[in-house]
């Protein structure tokens, strides 16, 4: 079999090759050649290249305390405001989401005459501490419960989508959903497209990539489904993303986790 030089092949060829690895294998080809090195530092192939994660913000919550720190490598302290107290109402954020470089964060405000609560949605870029305010939600019952979640892919588009899981903890299953998309500026409201009886589990990991949002899905008390959502770029002519369900086998479903104590929680978000 005839070995072909790779100094012969176009950039684009390459980068085009190196795009498609998993960022640990990424990781390993720069050390190929000096060439392949310096494609992660050029701007004009840097956004299609895998991203190397900069850090982990963590959110400590103590009763009424919060703190938001980004836990990262020396070399990218300074450059980084970790406690994102460039936002307003910092201290007052929860640290709700991360994805390919922004950041979700949430305040939330009480109407006491009529006991609802309104999330106020922040979405930022810690590295240029660029922000955006995203319109007030629909107002919601206090004992209710959201959980919101980030959809962005630099490599395809600027847009980004929000999506706004409305929860009732005393049945575990989700009433509504509303979306957020950046291209609109403006939530989508997909009560009636969402409520199917189908409940997902708050405090499980999910996973945006490939344009498609993954979720874990319960039933009869164990998780036996991913719930997946693709197909954003249609909901700029206001149409629900598409849906589909990946069945489990049997022998892999999993319990859902325990809750934690009361009062004191930390929050992860790769960044």
């Amino acid at each position: 079999m005839d070995h072909t030089d790779v100094s012969v092949l176009p950039d684009d060829l390459v980068v085009e090759i190196l795009s498609r690895l998993p960022l640990k294998s990424f990781c390993r080809f720069k050390c190929v050649c000096k060439p392949w090195l310096a494609f992660s530092s050029d701007p004009n192939y840097r956004k299609k290249l895998p991203k190397i994660p900069t850090g982990i913000f963590c959110q400590y919550q103590d009763f009424d305390k919060k703190a938001t720190k980004l836990l990262s490598q020396p070399r990218n302290v300074e450059k980084i405001d970790g406690s994102l107290s460039f936002l307003p109402h910092h201290l007052q954020l929860e640290l709700m989401d991360c994805c390919n470089g922004l950041v979700l964060c949430m305040h939330r405000s009480m109407d006491w005459s009529r006991r609802t609560i309104t999330c106020h949605f922040i979405v930022c870029n810690p590295a240029t501490q660029e922000w955006t305010r995203l319109p007030d939600t629909r107002p919601y019952q206090e004992h209710d419960v959201c959980e919101a979640m980030l959809a962005f892919n630099p490599s395809c588009s600027s847009q980004f989508y929000v999506f706004n899981f409305r929860w009732n903890p005393l049945s575990s299953f989700f009433s509504g959903l509303e979306v957020f998309s950046s291209d609109l500026s403006t939530w989508l409201v997909y009560d009636a497209w969402w409520n199917s009886g189908i409940r997902t589990i708050i405090g499980y990991p999910h996973l945006f990539i490939d344009g498609s949002l993954y979720l874990f899905s319960l039933r009869q008390n164990s998780v036996e489904r991913i719930l997946v959502l693709n197909g954003f770029e249609a909901m700029s002519s206001r149409i629900p993303p598409n849906r589909r369900t990946i069945k489990l086998p049997r022998d892999h479903s999993v319990e859902p986790p325990n809750g934690l104590p009361v009062g004191m929680y930390t929050r992860g978000r790769n960044w």
